[in-house]
C-alpha cells in the first residue's frame, strides 16, 4: 500500500531506529536477571522467564498495536517505551521473583507493542523506493540490541543495564518531533476485519509465515542451551559461552543483508530464497555429527543469518499488506502469530530431545518450518512498488 511518500526523512528514521535498538537491548534482560539477583543461571527459570516476556510481547502486539490504528502511532509509541523502560528498571526495586515476573510481563507488552508500531512508522515515514531499504535497516538494528547486553557483561557493568532501561524514558521527549502517520479515524469490526472479507486470506497466509519463521529462529537459538540442560552434548566450555553471541551476530547479520536486495530481488522472491537456504543448512545440522563443533557453530550462524533475514522480509510485507487504516492491526496480529511460534517452538523441541534423545533431530523439524514459511512467501502477493528509483 502505497504511503504516498517520495522523499525519506533519515533523520527521524533514525530516532525510530534508537527506539528498535533499546528495545532489543532489553529483550534479553532475563539472561542477565538471574545470575545477579538469585546467583543461579538455571536454565529452566531462565526459559520461564522468557515464556512470559513473550506472553507480554504477545498481548502487547495485539492491543496496543491494534489500538495505534485509531489513538495515533505516537501515543501508542510513547506508551511502549514507558512500558519496556519502567518494567526493565523494576527487578532493580524489588528482588522477589514475583516482582520479576510481573516486570517480565510488563517489559514484554512494551516491546511487542513497539516493534510493530515503529515497523509501521518507518513504513510511512519511508520513500516509496527506499521503504524496504528503511525497514531492513530497522529489524537489523532491533538484532544489534540482542548484542548490548553481552557487551555490558564483559565490561563488568551488569547493573548499569537497569539503569540504561530506565533512562530509555528520556526518547520519549523527540516524539514531540515525528508528525502522526495514522489517520486516527475509528474502523469498525477491528481485529476480526482482518479475518473476513478481502483482509481474510492474506492474514492467514501472512500469520502461518510469520509463524513458521519465528518458529525456526527460537527453535535455532533455543537448540543448544536445551542439549546442555539435559545433557545430551558435551562441548568446550568457550562454545557454551559464546553460542548466544554467535546467533545474535547472524541474526544481526540475516537483517542487515537483506536491505541490499530488498528493493532489487522483491519481498517475495527474496522471502522463497532465505527460507530455502535456511531449511537446507538447518537439514546439514541435522545430519552432521554433534562432536563437528565448528561446523555446527558455522551453521547455525548461517542458518539463524537466512532465518532472521526472512523474519525482517515477513515484517515488510505485513506492513505493506494493509492499507493505512488497518496497519496497525495487521501488523500487530502477524507479530503476534510469530510470539506464539516462538514460545511453541522451544517446547517442542524439548519434548522431541527428551522422548527421542537425539541431539540433531529437531533440526529438522526446524526445516520443515522454514519450508512451510517458503511455501506461504509463495502464496504471498509482491507487495514492492516498482518506481524508476528500484
Amino acid at each position: 500500500m502505497n504511503n504516498g511518500r517520495e522523499k525519506t526523512d533519515w533523520l527521524r528514521q533514525a530516532y525510530l531506529f534508537y527506539t528498535q535498538l533499546s528495545a532489543g537491548s532489553l529483550l534479553v534482560l532475563p539472561s542477565i536477571m538471574l545470575p545477579i539477583y538469585f546467583k543461579t543461571t538455571a536454565y529452566v527459570l531462565e526459559s520461564y522467564l522468557f515464556f512470559l516476556e513473550f506472553f507480554g510481547m504477545l498481548i502487547g502486539s495485539l492491543l496496543l498495536s491494534g489500538a495505534s490504528d485509531k489513538m495515533g502511532r505516537r501515543p501508542s509509541l510513547v506508551i511502549s517505551i514507558i512500558l519496556y523502560s519502567i518494567g526493565s528498571f523494576m527487578p532493580e526495586l524489588n528482588h522477589s521473583i514475583y516482582f520479576l515476573i510481573t516486570s517480565m510481563v510488563i517489559m514484554g507488552i512494551g516491546i511487542g507493542a513497539n516493534v510493530p508500531i515503529v515497523n509501521a512508522m518507518m513504513n510511512e515515514l519511508a520513500g516509496t523506493s527506499v521503504r524496504g531499504i528503511v525497514m531492513s535497516i530497522g529489524n537489523a538494528i532491533f538484532n544489534l540490541g540482542f548484542i548490548i547486553i553481552p557487551i555490558f557483561l564483559i565490561l563488568g557493568a551488569a547493573r548499569f543495564v537497569f539503569l540504561y532501561g530506565l533512562i530509555q524514558l528520556i526518547s520519549i521527549l523527540p516524539i514531540i518531533w515525528i508528525p502522526e502517520t495514522s489517520e486516527l479515524k475509528k474502523e469498525e469490526g477491528g481485529f476480526k476485519k482482518l479475518y473476513s472479507g478481502n483482509y481474510l486470506k492474506k492474514t492467514i497466509i501472512v500469520s502461518l509465515a510469520t509463524f513458521f519463521v519465528f518458529f525456526s529462529v527460537y527453535g535455532i537459538i533455543d537448540w543448544f542451551p536445551t542439549l546442555l540442560n539435559r545433557g545430551l552434548i558435551e562441548v568446550p566450555a568457550i562454545f557454551q559461552k559464546d553460542y548466544i553471541l554467535i546467533a545474535n551476530f547472524g541474526a544481526f547479520a540475516g537483517a542487515a543483508l537483506m536491505a541490499p536486495f530488498i528493493e532489487r530481488l522483491g519481498r517475495r522472491l527474496l522471502g522463497v530464497l532465505t527460507d530455502l537456504a535456511g531449511g537446507f543448512v538447518e537439514v546439514l545440522v541435522g545430519l552432521i555429527s554433534g562432536k563437528e563443533i565448528l561446523l555446527i557453530a558455522a551453521l547455525i550462524f548461517s542458518s539463524i543469518l537466512f532465518m532472521e533475514g526472512a523474519l525482517a522480509i515477513v515484517t515488510i510485507i505485513s506492513s505493506e499488506l494493509y492499507d493505512l487504516k488497518m496497519r496497525g492491526k495487521g501488523l500487530g496480529n502477524s507479530l503476534a502469530w510469530g510470539r506464539i511460534g516462538g514460545m511453541i517452538s522451544p517446547l517442542l523441541l524439548g519434548i522431541m530431545l527428551e522422548g527421542l534423545k537425539s541431539p540433531t533431530l529437531p533440526f529438522l523439524a526446524i526445516s520443515i518450518s522454514s519450508l512451510g514459511a517458503m511455501v506461504c512467501f509463495l502464496m504471498l502477493p509482491e507487495t514492492r512498488i516498482k518506481t524508476k528509483y528500484n
